[in-house]
């Protein structure tokens, strides 16, 4: 496949492009600095940011067969600073993706975000209208885009980010509850977000990851 990948120098996106040239796929990463990329040459390099050159992105993305936006918003809660970009940056690829027919999109946002707040506890529900809620509106705004579009959309919640390695015991379902285990690492993410743009599963639909029992070391809620 020809992959188009944002957010690829973050956790999550240099896993997905990572795994997406180990299993052979062309991988065009749209990124603010290419730095920590590795070198490949199935790998194509575009610096650009997602949220404020839409030409940039219009003129990239025609040619693919998925678009995986691994995008996510500086986390004010841990000092630092920056708008929140997920929305725009999900507007500019749905319009470039109209624009050059590229169908599949799959994005991972927050548990508690979009259609999963339903599903999510009073705490985390409070937390996300009180606390966090610039970043929540953002991604509620960005599944809202994804959703009134005619694209094939995926959206993956996450719950809290390790760093641990890739494992076989983590899952997705597509029953909006809280996962049995909130810890996952960035590692299952990525590969989660990869095989839906392989195998076009979750088309239109939105899925649930939950990390391996046990899995807590080093998590970073998101």
């Amino acid at each position: 496949m020809r992959l188009f990948v944002t957010g690829a120098n973050g956790g999550i996106g240099r896993q997905v492009v990572f795994r997406a040239l180990l299993s052979g796929h062309r991988v065009t990463a749209f990124v603010r600095r290419a730095e920590g990329l590795p070198p490949d040459p199935r790998l194509t390099v575009v610096t650009g940011a997602v949220a404020d050159e839409p030409d940039a992105v219009r003129k990239a993305v025609p040619g693919h067969d998925a678009v995986i936006c691994a995008l996510g918003n500086p986390l004010w809660l841990k000092g630092r600073k920056g708008p929140a970009i997920v929305a725009r940056a999900t507007g500019h690829l749905v319009a470039a993706m109209r624009n050059g027919e590229v169908e599949r999109i799959v994005m991972p946002l927050a548990w508690g975000a979009g259609a999963s707040r339903r599903g999510a506890s009073p705490l985390v529900r409070t937390a996300t209208r009180v606390f966090i809620r610039r970043d929540y509106r953002d991604f509620d705004a960005a599944e809202r885009m994804l959703e009134e579009s005619e694209l094939n959309w995926t959206v993956a919640y996450f719950g809290a980010l390790t760093d641990a390695s890739a494992g076989a015991h983590w899952s997705a379902s597509a029953e909006i509850r809280t996962p049995a285990n909130l810890a996952i690492s960035r590692a299952d993410v990525a590969q989660f977000l990869l095989t839906a743009a392989e195998h076009n599963a979750f088309a239109r639909a939105r899925a649930v990851l939950s990390g391996p029992s046990g899995d807590r070391k080093g998590a970073v809620p998101r």
